[in-house]
């Protein structure tokens, strides 16, 4: 059964998950002495890449860089007021918070990251949509799109991110939706709505798939399609690679913007790093990530529900093979 922080009830919930966060950082420095060597011998009798020794050092690293960023986001709230300086403040840490965690990502697994057409998601206003495979991929906008480039993104999460202190704190300072994938439906897609208002030249980010992809997901999905009577189910069964786009929120983006271009990111490497049973296989260590990003005109995208379905899978099926063509490649 998976747990979900309830979106009520702010201040007690970041009593406990920044308390937690502090405790795990406090136990990870004080065993050092334990985990380092205990990590050590595991990695050299299992033979895989020192895995668990990286993740431990990851660990620590992730925990304490929290702490330090949530005494900088207090500093910016006691500086500033709200208004457009507390903001700006705010974005910036929000992308340098992302860019060093998946800095130190790569370093810690020795990832290489390459990454085409980053510069396509400008000018705003923008809707990005972007392949879900890891917590990671969260991370990937902010580093190579708001950072550099200082495009301001807002976006549309999963509400089990706010056991995270910075993504809570920030993200509900900032315009960004958390969405309760088991809610009322109807509430939530007015909450995606609500986030285009006033959309200026930021863009909103969503995550079609609505979760990590898995070949048993996959098949459930299918299954799902089939049983509705669905006809978008033979479409969704050429999706070998991805999951099959959720409508619900892209349809209701487009509906509110409907004079918007929509930037879709695509991304290959991050697969392994779903599960923890694939992380610990150690065969993530060194992985190659390729990401692309291509701009689609709003000239280009149909009206009305049905066409901008298929539309949507149609493009879906382009990423779909862009994440096949880079495993072929890698493997």
């Amino acid at each position: 059964m998976k747990v979900k922080p309830r979106k009520a009830g702010t201040a007690r919930r970041r009593a406990v998950t920044i308390s937690v966060y502090g405790l795990a950082w406090v136990l990870l420095t004080v065993l050092a002495p334990v985990w380092l060597v205990i990590g050590a011998i595991v990695g050299a009798l299992r033979g895989r890449s020192f895995i668990v020794l990286r993740l431990l050092a990851f660990g620590w690293f992730y925990f304490g860089f929290e702490l330090i960023a949530l005494l900088l986001i207090a500093g910016v709230f006691v500086a500033h007021r709200p208004g457009a300086a507390r903001d700006g403040a705010l974005y910036r840490l929000q992308a340098w918070w992302a860019s060093t965690n998946l800095r130190l990502a790569q370093r810690a697994l020795r990832l290489e990251i390459q990454v085409d057409g980053a510069e396509r998601a400008l000018p705003g206003p923008a809707i990005l949509l972007i392949r879900h495979a890891s917590i990671l991929d969260t991370l990937l906008p902010c580093a190579y799109i708001q950072r550099p480039y200082g495009f301001r993104i807002r976006y549309v999460l999963k509400q089990e991110l706010l056991f995270d202190p910075c993504i809570d704190v920030v993200g509900n300072a900032l315009p960004n939706y958390f969405v309760d994938r088991t809610g009322d439906r109807a509430a939530e897609l007015e909450g995606v709505r609500r986030l285009a208002q006033n959309l200026g030249t930021d863009g909103i980010l969503i995550f079609p798939e609505g979760t990590r992809f898995s070949e048993e997901k996959r098949e459930r999905s299918l299954a799902q399609l089939a049983s509705d009577g669905s006809p978008m189910a033979e479409a969704a069964k050429q999706l070998t690679h991805v999951l099959r786009p959720k409508p619900g929120g892209v349809l209701a983006l487009l509906d509110v913007l409907p004079n918007v271009d929509c930037v879709f990111v695509a991304h290959s490497g991050l697969e392994s790093f779903a599960k923890i049973s694939s992380l610990l296989d150690g065969e993530v260590v060194g992985s190659s990530v390729r990401v692309k990003l291509w701009r689609i005109s709003a000239e280009e995208i149909p009206r009305g529900d049905e066409d901008r379905l298929r539309w949507l899978y149609a493009q879906w099926g382009e990423v779909d093979a862009f994440v096949k063509n880079s495993l072929l490649v890698g493997g």
